[in-house]
Formats: structure tokens, C-alpha cells, sequence
């Protein structure tokens, strides 16, 4: 196998591409050569796999995962291509289903590697992913790759079978830029602090294994400091990785009009918050609204639980009002889930964490809507947890938004009314700014669509079921709904599949 990539001994990408642990990811700046490094990494393993001992062959399946459809075709197939050329390696076959099949003759066996292209841009896609067997999963820009889906790889890993020798190493890969600081990567792989007063249980969430390879690239630039530790410019790193690859102005161009969290991001391989367009809560201050400790469930009072039905992103904020203030203790992110998967956790987290204490559920109004037989409302309703519509005519969003401005800048005495768990991490990052204002075909300014718009959605209808919808306009709150009673679901012959 040849390159046209010229990798320097010592270097991190080397040692990547060296390398055999069950888990390896390799974290660095743009430009760096961390695409074109996977895609060598799998080439090895290809030679690397035993032979046959049916018919002498070097078989291997891996699957290349971006998370769109055009970032999978503009940057990883490209990538790969120019590392693997069809005129070389054989064609590589597009439409539905994208791979290539390298086929070539090797020492001692031929090398049969199929590659699949996976992007999963679309609910269904994570179905892609399950529906076949590997050698390796490689996840290229794994800072968007959700956790769930990552932890589902390691399940593939079982190609070839055992007929055929079983394969000589299987694992995942990854590769990307710095996370954002609500990602798992930021904390686990990033050495972000995780939040203060966790239970021990939980810590393991943000450790990365010591059986797992790490290795970080160095920074592209060097910071220049004045006297008064004020960032006055920048210049090129020596010890960057890469350089004799690039074009001798590629990071100068690349600082031009860029923010110094767009420049830490993606530049310096740290962990910072890029935000985009006009955040829909300005009022919103991290340090007055953020505790500095996670908050812990208070014994004897009831629990309000916010609802977002979303499919690809579902999305549940559990808080309790005490003394006035509401206190948003925990956050849950489902992913390419329905209700019937995405409310058994939220029961499940319910009795771990507020056991034998009352809950309100209080949902997104169109939760009512049945597109297939049942409505999420029903379906959660036969998991003992009734959910009532937040009150909010039409769903209004500049409604919703208001009442969440409202309560964030509603502080008697200086006191914050609203107190955020540090643990809710992409809820303090949504609105600390990514979620955003977009402007429509029409002109109209919306809030941006993702997994921070579902649980920013999430928190909206659980502080307009505190009633602070009527605060706006002068009046009291009014009782919504009795609070249930969570326990342990009732035995059922009904089979749910996820």
C-alpha cells in the first residue's frame, strides 16, 4: 500500500496510525492530516489481518460514519479516495449504499477489505450501522457523533467470523477538531472539569479507560501576548503536524474574520463554545444562573419534568420549585427514539433519582397528535405518567421563549429565581448561545433546530407548567394537573423494540 501522505516518525498521527488499542481517537486542528491518518489506519489493519484458513485471504469489513450526507461526500470520500485511487484499488461504487472494495494482491494472502460509507443525517440511518458486521467503525469529526451511537459500534465489531480466522484486531476509531464543552469527548477525552459534587457512580461517564489510545495533536499557532497578558496576534506552531502538507499561508488564511473561540476550536485543539446567530435568551448569564456544585434532588417536594417528543433528539428537564426559585437539577437527551424507548428512561431515571417522590409531566401541546397508532401523550400515559399540554395557545414559540425571559431576569433582591445544575451541560451550552436565531425563506427569525432547540423547547414547557405564562400578563398561577406517583411499571406481554 502507498501513500501520497508523507507522515513524520514521533508525531501523534503516526503513532495513531501504529497503533491497536480497542478504542483509538486522535484530536488536533484543521489541516492536520487526522482524516487522511484513519483512513491509513485501516489500510494497515487490512494487511494486518491473518489469513483464511479456508482459502488464504485477508478479509476485513470497515465502515467510514460522518454525520451528514454532505460533509460524508465533500471531505471523508475525498479523503479517501486520494488515499485509495480507484484507478489503483478498484471502483468505488456510489448511490444508496456508497463503498469500495479494495482487492489487491499481498505477502503471503490477498487483501479483501469492503469500506462502507455511512452518513446518518436521517433517523433511519443509525439502522445502517446495525444492519452488518465489522472489523472497525471509524467515526470521522467524532465531536458529532452522539455517545449512544458511538457506544453502539463496539456491538458491530465481529468481521470475519470465525471460519475465516475472526479478526486479528477490531475496535472503533475517531478523529475531529476540539468538542463543544457539552459533548462527552470535552470531558472524557479533553480534560474538561466534570461538574462539581457528582455521585461516584457517574464518574465513570467522564473517564476515558485506560485500555482506550488518546493521542492530541499540537495547537497550529502559537499565541503573542503584551505585557498586560492581552492576545495581541498569532504565528505558526514548529511542532505542528503537517505543515510540509499544507500551503505556506493555509493557517493565515484561516484566521481572517474568525472569533477567538472559533480560533481555540478548531486552531488551537481546545475546548470552546462557537456560537452562531443571535442567542434567543440573552439575559441568560452563565455565571448568575449556573450553580457552581450539581444540584441534588430536595426530599418532600414535587418534581416537574418538561417534554420534548422530538424523534431524532426527544428530550426531558427535571427541576423542583422550592422557596420560589426553580432549581433544574438533570437534563436527558434520547436519541433516534420514539416514546415507547424514551419514556421507560425517563421512568427508570424518575425512581433512581426521586424515588417515592410526585412528578408533573408537562409536554409539547403537539405530543397529542397520533402518527401511528398512538399519540405520545397515550403512550406515556400507559407507562403511569400522565402528561398535560403546556399552556401555551397555538404552541406559540415567542410565547414559550418569553416566559423563559421572563423568568431568567425575574430576581428579586439579586437573587437568581432560575438555578441550572452544571450537569445540564448541553442545556447551559444551548442557551449560553447555540440556540440561536435563524432567519427563515420568509424573513422571520426563528430559533435554530437541534438537539439544544429540544431541550431549550423542553425547559420552555416546564416553566410555563409553573405557570410563569400567566406571571407575564399579572396573573397567578393555577393548579395544572394532580401530580402522579412514579413506580415500577406493571409487568406487560407487550414487547417494545428499539
Amino acid at each position: 500500500m502507498s501513500s501520497v501522505f508523507n507522515f513524520i516518525g514521533g508525531t501523534k498521527a503516526a503513532d495513531f496510525i501504529l497503533a491497536n488499542n480497542p478504542v483509538d481517537y486522535i484530536g488536533g486542528p484543521i489541516g492536520s492530516g487526522k482524516t487522511k491518518a484513519m483512513c491509513l489506519r485501516v489500510g494497515r489493519h487490512a494487511q494486518e489481518q491473518r489469513p483464511s484458513p479456508k482459502d488464504g485471504v485477508r478479509y476485513t469489513r470497515f465502515a467510514m460514519v460522518r454525520n451528514t450526507m454532505p460533509d460524508l461526500k465533500r471531505s471523508t470520500i475525498r479523503t479517501w479516495l486520494e488515499t485509495y485511487p480507484e484507478d489503483t484499488y478498484g471502483r468505488f461504487t456510489y448511490g444508496a449504499t456508497m463503498g469500495h472494495k479494495l482487492r489487491y494482491p499481498f505477502k503471503d494472502g490477498p487483501v479483501h477489505c469492503e469500506v462502507d460509507f455511512i452518513s446518518l443525517d436521517k433517523t433511519d440511518d443509525v439502522k445502517k450501522l446495525r444492519s452488518t458486521e465489522y472489523t472497525g467503525v471509524c467515526f470521522n469529526e467524532l465531536p458529532f457523533i452522539e455517545k449512544e451511537l458511538f457506544d453502539e459500534a463496539d456491538s458491530r465489531l465481529r468481521y470475519p467470523p470465525q471460519e475465516h480466522g475472526g479478526p486479528t484486531w477490531r475496535g472503533v476509531l475517531g478523529d475531529g477538531n476540539a468538542p463543544d464543552e457539552d459533548h462527552w469527548l470535552a470531558t472524557m477525552a479533553y480534560g474538561l472539569d466534570p461538574p462539581v459534587g457528582l455521585a461516584e457512580a457517574d464518574r465513570a461517564l467522564y473517564e476515558w479507560p485506560d485500555s482506550w489510545g488518546l493521542y492530541m495533536q499540537p495547537a497550529a499557532l502559537i499565541e503573542e501576548f503584551d505585557a498586560r497578558g492581552q492576545i495581541t496576534g498569532y504565528h505558526i506552531n514548529p511542532e505542528a503536524e503537517n505543515l510540509k502538507n499544507l500551503p505556506a499561508d493555509y493557517y493565515d488564511r484561516q484566521l481572517r474574520g474568525k472569533t477567538k473561540a472559533w480560533i481555540d476550536s478548531h486552531l488551537m485543539n481546545r475546548v470552546a463554545l462557537v456560537a452562531e446567530g443571535q442567542p434567543v435568551w440573552p439575559l441568560f448569564r452563565r455565571e448568575f444562573h449556573v450553580s457552581r456544585e450539581a444540584l441534588r434532588p430536595f426530599p418532600h417536594y414535587d418534581v416537574q419534568v418538561g417534554l420534548d417528543f422530538g424523534r431524532v433528539y426527544p428530550a426531558a428537564v427535571f427541576a423542583q420549585e422550592v422557596g420560589g426559585r426553580v432549581y433544574i437539577q438533570y437534563e436527558m437527551l434520547g436519541f433516534n427514539e420514539g416514546p415507547s424507548v424514551f419514556a421507560p428512561k425517563v421512568q427508570k431515571f424518575l425512581t433512581q433519582h426521586y424515588p417515592g417522590q410526585k412528578v408533573r409531566f408537562v409536554g409539547d401541546p403537539k405530543g397529542r397528535d397520533k402518527h401511528d397508532e398512538q399519540s405520545a401523550y397515550e403512550i406515556w400515559a400507559a407507562h403511569g405518567m400522565p402528561v398535560i399540554p403546556a399552556p401555551v395557545k397555538m404552541n406559540d414559540i415567542e410565547q414559550r421563549v418569553e416566559a423563559v425571559a421572563f423568568a431568567l431576569n425575574d430576581n428579586p433582591a439579586g437573587v437568581n429565581r432560575v438555578v441550572i445544575s452544571p450537569v445540564c451541560r448541553t442545556l447551559v451550552v444551548g442557551m449560553s448561545g447555540r440556540y440561536h436565531l435563524e432567519r427563515e425563506e420568509k424573513g422571520a427569525l426563528t430559533p435554530s433546530k437541534d438537539k439544544y432547540s429540544n431541550l431549550c423547547d423542553a425547559l420552555q414547557y416546564l416553566i410555563l407548567g409553573l405557570g410563569d405564562g400567566r406571571r407575564m400578563i399579572g396573573l397567578s398561577p393555577i393548579g395544572l394537573v394532580m401530580p402522579a406517583k412514579i413506580g415500577r411499571m406493571r409487568r406487560t406481554m407487550r414487547r417494545i423494540f428499539g
